[in-house]
């Protein structure tokens, strides 16, 4: 699985790294250093498992950031939500990778895989 080694929550950039083996060992999946600007990930997860991970860090963050605190379950059912959401949606992929163009004259999408018809879609004309 390739996760991005950076992503950016809130305009700051939080380095994605591997969780410690003494992590590992324990079961933790993913942990979250709002003060560190780091994620931690245990890099043996499949795609779809790490990808729900880096969601729930992510979220983590941006609760610590927003309310000055956060809440564990509540992050993990907003993971689940959006990682569902992507996977059973990914044509919103593509519109969000040709609306959110540098070139604001390219509204194709990069990929054919994410493209839709007038008729399959209930948002034209962006």
């Amino acid at each position: 699985m390739k996760i991005p080694d950076e992503l950016v929550i809130f305009g700051r950039t939080y380095r994605v790294l591997e969780v410690s083996p003494i992590h590992v060992s324990e079961g933790v999946l993913g942990l979250a250093s709002y003060r560190e600007g780091a994620i931690y990930l245990d890099p043996s997860l499949d795609a779809a498992l790490g990808l729900n991970t880096i969601w729930h860090e992510a979220l983590y963050i941006a609760q610590q950031d927003v309310l000055g605190t956060s809440d564990e379950a509540q992050a993990r059912w907003l993971a689940l939500f959006v990682h569902n959401f992507l996977i059973h949606n990914p044509a919103i992929l593509g519109c969000y990778l040709s609306c959110m163009s540098s070139d604001p004259d390219s509204l194709d999408p990069p990929d054919e895989d994410y493209h839709q018809t007038e008729k399959e879609s209930p948002i034209t004309n962006l």
